[in-house]
């Protein structure tokens, strides 16, 4: 009976590391911070995906539609542990403009767990709206800078 018990902590011991592992890495993401989102990511991810969208797409990226999408807000819906390794975490992320179901793909590398997330240059293209130009327009001068750290801030109406 103990060694179930004990094996039932573990179990959720490392549930809530998967968790707090992809809620870190979503959250990042989900407002734009790159930077930030590395501590959560495996190195796969860093060299082939978050160096693309930072160097690639984010210098492209229109900052009216940036600010229009966040704060973004995630809730993780599901943890499926598949193997001592890896893992697929299921999340719902709400923006002021959209709610996105997903799924993240998770690796455990020494001893922690890591967002893994593969992505080729098609692919992370694909991520820049073209409808965010529209939005520029929109919203052009009716929006305030916001501080570093913080969320970017709503529209003015």
């Amino acid at each position: 009976m103990m060694i179930i018990a004990l094996f039932a902590v573990g179990c959720k011991s490392e549930q809530t590391l998967i968790e707090n592992a992809a809620m870190g890495y979503l959250t990042a993401m989900g407002n734009y911070q790159i930077k930030e989102a590395e501590a959560y990511a495996s190195e796969e991810t860093i060299e082939k995906t978050l160096h693309v969208i930072e160097e690639v797409i984010m210098p492209n990226m229109d900052s009216t539609y940036i600010y229009k999408n966040t704060p973004a807000t995630i809730e993780i819906k599901e943890v499926n542990q598949l193997t001592d390794t890896t893992a697929e975490v299921k999340y719902v992320k709400t923006t002021p403009i959209q709610v996105q179901e997903g799924s993240l793909d998770m690796v455990k590398r020494n001893k922690e767990w890591k967002a893994q997330v593969i992505m080729q240059l098609p692919d992370a293209l694909k991520m820049h709206n073209a409808d965010s130009k529209a939005l520029d327009e929109k919203y052009k001068g009716k929006l305030t800078p916001g501080k570093p750290g913080q969320a970017p801030p709503t529209p003015k109406n």
